[in-house]
């Protein structure tokens, strides 16, 4: 088991990263609890030995909604709960955002502990403090920012995985490792075998390693006003656009693998990168089996709607778009890019 924790804005946020450890937390709560978890995770939930409220809901991005989030809200003010109580987010990244957003609004805010248990949530999704519900085919359009208490990562989840799980989820560890981290990138080279066959100590340097670099940009701009954690949405413009023009029908993380390459692709062509780093992107996504052409997606991309939500992105300011592109492995910079110019470009990637 590694333990650890990261100090953001004025909370001590303790990472748990280990094999079996998600029991024990849970019982450890002390106050009234609330667990929210899928459908999917029900029988795991019946086995527990825990005494927390349970909730259920439905897998999915379609969790991620006002009205979903509301439900939530309501059933907790029928049961009581306060300000001191605490409110279990497990399942994948739609359910940390949406018990998220409600932990930070219920009553101000109350005790929360996210316990992800796909590899892209406890990578990305359930990590940084970012919560939110998508408005009118627009992710994340309303939203906090509001750190848990305790992340809880036990690896026991990711056996119960089909491969091609493990493969999105890789993403957005790739993701750190390229713009942020290139012992981590020499590290994913090295281990690809290790960790694509779930090997318990490979699989808890990748999520600790990635955590770790996400609360360190974090801990440094966590709401975003410094341009600092800018350099987590490496991937996501494009990628958000092609969510958006498969009416989300494509997964996350398959969208933003091509988004890097896109973005990559961007950065060379005009000019911020070194010769080569689109090559050290594809080759690296393309090991792990992740997609970095349009054509390898299933379904149809709508390009006009694609281009639309880039236009709606929330790094948008007068007419540029503030994107972070990797410069070489390890490295990025800011750079404000003419929306023209971009929508350029991504119809070059989405054609």
């Amino acid at each position: 088991m590694i333990e650890f924790y990261t100090g953001i804005g004025d909370k001590e946020v303790r990472t748990i990263v280990g094999k079996g450890v998600l029991e024990d937390v849970i019982l450890s709560a002390k106050e009234k609890k609330l667990l929210v978890y899928p459908t999917s995770l029900k029988e795991y939930v019946n086995k527990l030995k825990s005494d927390a409220i349970k909730y259920e809901v439905q897998d999915g991005e379609g969790v991620k909604d006002l009205n979903r989030a509301m439900e939530i809200v309501e059933f907790m003010f029928s049961k009581g709960f306060d300000r001191g109580d605490t409110v279990i987010a497990m399942g994948g990244g739609t359910i940390s955002d949406v018990v998220g957003f409600v932990a930070s609004v219920y009553m101000r805010g109350l005790n929360l502990i996210i316990a992800p248990t796909t590899l892209l949530g406890m990578v990305d999704a359930a990590i940084g403090g970012k919560n939110g519900v998508n408005f009118k085919n627009v992710k994340n359009v309303i939203g906090t920012f509001y750190q848990p208490s305790t992340i809880v990562a036990d690896i026991d989840f990711l056996s119960t995985l089909p491969r091609q799980e493990l493969t999105r989820g890789m993403a957005e560890v790739i993701k750190y490792s390229i713009v942020l981290d290139k012992d981590f990138y020499d590290f994913l080279a090295m281990n690809q075998e290790k960790i694509m066959e779930g090997d318990q100590s490979a699989m808890e340097e990748v999520i600790t390693r990635s955590i770790r670099n996400k609360l360190n940009i974090v801990s440094q701009d966590e709401r975003e006003t410094k341009g600092i954690r800018i350099v987590l949405n490496f991937g996501h413009t494009i990628g958000h656009a092609i969510e958006a023009g498969s009416s989300f029908s494509v997964h996350h993380g398959l969208a933003i693998s091509v988004g890097m390459t896109c973005e990559a692709k961007i950065s060379e062509e005009i000019g911020y990168s070194e010769e080569g780093i689109v090559e050290d992107v594809t080759w690296m996504l393309s090991s792990y089996g992740l997609p970095i052409t349009i054509d390898e997606l299933e379904g149809k991309i709508d390009v006009n709607l694609a281009l639309s939500s880039i236009s709606k992105d929330k790094k948008v300011r007068s007419g540029y778009l503030m994107m972070p592109l990797p410069t070489r492995l390890g490295q990025w910079r800011r750079v404000d890019i003419p929306l023209e110019t971009l929508n350029g470009f991504a119809k070059q990637c989405l054609s």
